[in-house]
């Protein structure tokens, strides 16, 4: 009865050491970006902030803007570049195309040098590596059409006309949103639909 004993206690133990490995092996290893995140490194004496919010959005400091949909964030200390998610803007890097400056000015007098909270879908990042996120001025309360033109910079980008909207599964949480304000801006002739 003993030796069985010992046996049980033996399975019990190496079952638990190999859970407790792989614990430490994915959390090492496969982390998520989140799990990283402590603080935004202090550049500025204002800025000292606890980046993890929630399991939905981590703030992350703006520090360039790449074009209008494209920006480089600060996450305790690694910078990334974010891709935002649904929207397309006309390009203005290699690549001009209509309204893109304009698109870039506006990405540009609205994060640059600011605190935002980044939001996932589905997808961690596209081919290039960059991070796919929703961007939010705010961390909205209702999640509405409203909050979504008022408070997402996705949104604002779409709805003011500096932006397409862009549905790529599997990231579709808010693409019905995201083209009902991209038909409001194309009906309203704003932005890059005012040709």
């Amino acid at each position: 009865m003993k030796k069985i004993k010992k046996i049980i206690l033996t399975a019990i133990f190496l079952i638990l050491a190999v859970y407790f490995i792989k614990y430490i092996i994915n959390t090492n290893t496969n982390s998520t970006l989140s799990e990283e995140i402590s603080t935004v490194p202090n550049t500025d004496s204002t800025i000292n902030t606890n980046s993890y919010v929630s399991e939905q959005f981590i703030k992350a400091y703006v520090s360039r803007i790449v074009d209008g949909d494209t920006i480089e964030v600060i996450i305790d200390p690694k910078k990334y570049k974010v891709r935002f998610i649904g929207i397309d803007c006309p390009e203005y890097t290699s690549k001009i195309e209509y309204y893109g400056k304009e698109s870039t000015e506006y990405t540009s007098s609205i994060l640059l040098n600011k605190y935002v909270f980044l939001e996932k879908d589905v997808s961690e990042t596209d081919k290039y590596g960059r991070l796919l996120r929703y961007v939010w001025l705010e961390i909205p309360t209702v999640n509405s059409i409203d909050e979504i033109k008022s408070k997402m910079f996705n949104g604002l980008l779409v709805n003011n006309g500096y932006a397409s909207a862009v549905t790529y599964p599997p990231d579709v949480k808010y693409s019905i949103q995201f083209n009902k304000l991209a038909a409001n801006a194309r009906n309203n002739n704003m932005g890059l639909w005012n040709k």
